[in-house]
């Protein structure tokens, strides 16, 4: 059905006044629209946009304009349990597909901390999730649009909409090309090898096992990097998880291998991942690093802790947890990793929020003990991670949801982006070896910049 014959549909709603907000949902099969020309069409709503994709294609949803959001300056489980049950009742979804699939879903994250943000983390709150104007699900074809309720009759709305739609898919995307480098640097190498060797000296196999330490890159541009370039380069890597995340000036990105976690009807998947070798083009070599991996004593040691620390968090919100004991190789375009996956059904009652706080940080991205491996990376590591290894993803109205941790990424700001990477230090960690294995992985954001050091 065309969606011009879904007028007198439209004419015949009901609006409830109660209700703040109108979202149409609608199919959009019969439009040609793509990324480009999504982030060339609505180019006034820069500041204002995301596009979040999953590894295995699952979804592929990209947001405009930001309609109303959830913010918190700290991060507090009933406040922002009660900001978006508010959010979610105050909004009257108008179906106009066909046996819809897609669903209505707020955006953002978590910051990775507490710590007193430095400048270019200013643009993001500590808990932030957005409504957008615009949600595109290119899966499934489908589009939800919401408007405020007394702005306009909704039959007027609908017909600007279908006329949005015909300019969108006739846009030409815009030509762009990619920005020339100024100055590569990592930031404090040294220093960030002496806190590594610090750790080793105060870390053991009882009270403090491991802390993932991050360190960061600096890489300067001639001129600012364009939205339409980032958006293609980030398609040269599959198999990871894409985030493109828009928020005033600045834009993070990331390609991360893993997901936090997804629920759907009560049920939890989660996985512990830790523990890395390189991958190459050298197929004898992947081999020989894939059976190291899977018998190195300090990676299995690493992984091991990471899955005990999962389960442990876990624990309280469901009475049946299944895993193997034996982990398998995740592979990714530059880098092999230790993977166990773990299955939960959650117990009645439990919010979202909270399964956020009881997980994050895990510790393939903090330490274990997680509270003093917290502690010491925000009082002992060089700058400010926001959101780099931090929750990023979308929530339904329920608990149905799907998070990042947004490893492999960067923060741009105008002519600027720092890159960031880490790596898990134990007793018997080589400052030297860690700081390649960083180097390693800042490949994929050094590969969509286009960047050679």
């Amino acid at each position: 059905m065309s969606l011009t014959e879904y007028q007198n549909a439209v004419d015949e709603v009901i609006i409830d006044s109660d209700k703040e907000y109108i979202t149409l949902h609608i199919p959009i099969s019969e439009y040609d629209i793509s990324h480009a020309k999504i982030f060339t069409y609505f180019k006034d709503y820069l500041g204002q946009r995301y596009w979040f994709q999953s590894k295995d294609n699952k979804f592929d949803n990209v947001g405009i304009g930001y309609r109303a959001s959830i913010a918190r300056d700290r991060f507090k489980v009933k406040s922002l349990s009660d900001e978006k049950k508010n959010l979610y009742d105050s909004i009257q979804t108008v179906v106009l597909a066909e046996n819809p699939t897609s669903r209505l879903s707020l955006f953002g994250g978590v910051k990775f901390d507490d710590k007193d943000t430095t400048d270019e983390w200013s643009d993001f709150s500590m808990a932030e999730f957005h409504l957008p104007v615009f949600q595109f699900d290119l899966v499934r074809q489908e589009l939800f649009y919401t408007i405020p309720q007394n702005s306009q009759k909704l039959s007027e709305a609908f017909q600007e909409l279908l006329e949005t739609l015909s300019a969108l898919s006739d846009t030409e995307p815009d030509a762009y090309e990619g920005a020339e480098v100024n100055i590569i640097k990592d930031i404090f190498p040294e220093e960030w090898k002496k806190l590594v060797d610090e750790a080793v000296e105060v870390l053991d196999d009882e009270t403090f096992m491991k802390v993932v330490l991050a360190r960061q890159r600096l890489i300067t541009f001639k001129s600012s990097l364009d939205p339409l370039y980032l958006i293609e380069r980030l398609k040269d890597e599959t198999g990871t998880y894409t985030i493109y995340y828009e928020k005033g000036s600045s834009a993070f990105i990331s390609k991360s291998p893993e997901r936090l976690f997804e629920i759907k009807d009560d049920y939890l998947w989660t996985n512990a991942i830790a523990g890395s070798a390189p991958r190459t083009m050298d197929e004898s070599d992947n081999a020989y690093q894939q059976d190291f991996l899977l018998n190195d004593e300090k990676n299995r040691y690493e992984h091991e802790l990471v899955r005990q620390s999962i389960v442990e968090d876990l624990k309280p919100y469901s009475s049946v947890i299944k895993y193997d004991d034996v982990p398998e190789i995740l592979q990714n375009k530059y880098i092999y990793h230790l993977h166990t996956p773990i299955e939960m059904r959650l117990n009645d009652d439990i919010e979202i929020f909270e399964i956020l706080k009881a997980i994050h940080p895990t510790p393939a991205v903090g330490g274990m003990p997680k509270k003093i491996a917290k502690n010491y990376i925000k009082e002992q590591e060089y700058g400010t991670r926001g959101l780099y290894a931090a929750p990023i993803g979308l929530i339904h109205e329920n608990n149905d949801s799907e998070f990042v941790v947004s490893l492999r990424s960067m923060l741009l700001s105008k002519t600027s982006a720092t890159l960031f990477a880490g790596c898990g230090i134990v007793k018997g960690s080589s400052s030297d070896k860690e700081f390649l294995e960083t180097d390693v992985k800042f490949t994929p954001m050094m590969n969509v910049l286009e960047v050679e050091k």
